[in-house]
């Protein structure tokens, strides 16, 4: 039980600037299903919850290898870190489809990423660590992509 004299701990800060968290939140995370579909943090997405209720999916998510840390690398060494993703998830049985992340405005470079049929939040996050990422964009049962941090 906490002591009456001490504040109750929060959630941890993120160490990542608000400017960076707002980036996230604006981009297109397209999923190239058939058809596409862009999935928008916090908003509703018809297209992947008919996805979902068509492949009987609770969860998946959207992850990428590209620029850990949101910092930028070369071509050559993304598509390596992005491989290497690939290869790990079908290594581990995952099914995936190609995506991209774009941002409507403010220049960063596309990003190629992974949508991930039935990957869970936990799980997602995980593999994000490993890739050296700052989040995630998960999706449940109410077809809303979420931003999930992981720094």
């Amino acid at each position: 039980m906490p002591r009456p004299d001490r504040p109750l701990a929060g959630p941890a800060p993120s160490a990542l600037t608000p400017t960076l968290l707002q980036a996230y939140r604006e981009t297109d995370y397209t999923v190239f299903a058939q058809p596409a579909f862009v999935l928008r943090v916090d908003k509703y997405c018809a297209q992947l919850a008919a996805y979902c209720t068509q492949h009987g999916l609770n969860a998946a998510c959207w992850l990428t290898a590209w620029n850990p840390r949101s910092e930028l690398l070369g071509t050559a060494e993304n598509q390596a870190r992005q491989q290497a993703l690939q290869a790990q998830l079908q290594q581990a049985g995952w099914h995936w489809l190609p995506a991209t992340a774009a941002h409507p405005r403010n220049g960063w470079p596309p990003e190629p990423g992974c949508f991930i049929a039935g990957m869970d939040t936990d799980t997602a996050s995980d593999w994000g660590r490993r890739h050296g990422q700052n989040a995630v964009i998960c999706c449940g049962p109410d077809a809303v992509p979420r931003l999930v941090l992981l720094r």
